[in-house]
């Protein structure tokens, strides 16, 4: 009996070592890499966004941003504290401002809120994501 339970005891560690050295990457399609890669990285694709303003005050209500290396050909969403705030093609090395008078959790100080940028496979919000990057920005008071 006590051969039966150091048996049982053995196999279950083994059985749950084995199972830590998955790689989840090997079992996922080109579809769900991309959404893999956002929630590990928590960036995907080609090129990369840059805040001009990292630091504003609780009195402004504008960020400033340039983007390198995306696809031009592609609408880019641009969410600010999770609210949408810009949709169109955008031109590399083009300086943008935009307006963030109105985003509820734009101007919170206890945390950096999050500029997301995001281009879809068929320029649509419902598709999937080819292109993901975030930065954030720090208020100050």
């Amino acid at each position: 009996m006590k051969r039966v339970f150091i048996l049982g005891i053995a196999l279950l560690v083994g059985i749950s070592l084995t199972g830590c050295s998955i790689n989840p990457e090997n079992y996922l399609d080109s579809s769900d890499k991309a959404s893999y890669e956002i929630a590990t990285k928590q960036d995907t694709g080609n090129g990369s966004i840059d805040l001009l303003t990292p630091t504003i005050t609780v009195d402004e209500n504008q960020l400033k941003f340039i983007t390198e290396n995306m696809d031009e050909n592609k609408v880019t969403f641009i969410y600010v504290a999770n609210e949408k705030v810009f949709e169109d093609k955008i031109v590399n090395n083009q300086e943008y401002k935009i307006d963030i008078k109105d985003i509820k959790d734009a101007h919170r100080t206890d945390y950096k809120p999050k500029v997301q940028l995001v281009q879809y496979k068929n320029d649509k919000e419902d598709s999937d994501i080819v292109t993901f990057k975030q930065v954030r920005y720090k208020v100050e008071k």
